[in-house]
């Protein structure tokens, strides 16, 4: 989402034209929170902006009826433009949405990655921000990898479209402190421990974008550090 004039405010907030009011006001928070002026990328400035008049005019039944009519011609050509890639193999356009979640998923990683490593430099930190981010990069590694793999686990836990992302994400959290918890009695290192404790308040951070039910289908926080620690 670049917030460009040409986007309809249903596509800027990334719902279906006939969502629920539900269903808008949680898209509206999560990009908001990816896109607030605190986390987001400098090259995305303008874009808090456009989601606020988005959701100012989709959550007024209204501005959102007369919104629509105002639309009702730009719909047929957004038909035209979804039928057009069928002159692209299947497997291309798989490929390409699959690139898409990864892209998405590394991306939520590392903001749930620099706001873990806030957190635990305030509370107990185990070394400097340098060494945090440079744990933290490995962790987006490890956690966007695998996609399709990680995509049917999320979708089979109940994840909708919309939170496939964010729910493959906290799949690979799993994943990655499984394997951790795995290799605890071998031993474990400072930068181990600093692992740890990113992916249980990394799973904190990005579990609060969806429903308690759905977080709970995905296996819950790992609490790693703790196991790791208790194992020591």
């Amino acid at each position: 989402m670049d917030g460009r004039p040409s986007l309809t405010h249903y596509q800027l907030l990334e719902v279906a034209p006939d969502c629920t009011l539900d269903e808008l006001r949680s898209a509206y928070r999560r990009l908001a929170r990816r896109h607030h002026p605190d986390v987001a990328d400098p090259s995305t400035i303008g874009s808090m902006a456009a989601l606020n008049e988005a959701w100012r005019i989709l959550s007024d039944e209204q501005l959102r009826r007369r919104y629509d009519n105002s639309m009702s011609e730009a719909r047929v050509p957004a038909v035209v433009v979804r039928s057009s890639p069928r002159s692209q193999p299947p497997g291309a356009r798989r490929q390409a949405w699959s690139a898409g979640v990864q892209a998405q998923m590394a991306r939520l990683a590392r903001q749930a990655g620099r706001s873990a490593t806030q957190t635990l430099l305030i509370r107990a930190p185990r070394g400097n921000r340098s060494a945090y981010e440079a744990v933290v990069d490995g962790l987006v590694v490890d956690l966007s990898e695998d996609v399709e793999s990680r995509i049917r686990s999320a979708r089979a836990a109940g994840a909708a479209p919309l939170d496939l992302g964010v729910a493959a994400t906290l799949v690979g959290i799993r994943i990655v402190a499984d394997r951790m918890r795995r290799a605890a009695p071998l031993g474990v290192s400072t930068e181990a421990l600093m692992a740890a404790e990113l992916l249980d308040r990394m799973w904190d951070v990005l579990a609060h974008e969806l429903p308690s039910q759905l977080s709970g289908a995905l296996g819950g926080n790992p609490q790693v550090a703790r196991a790791i620690i208790a194992s020591q």
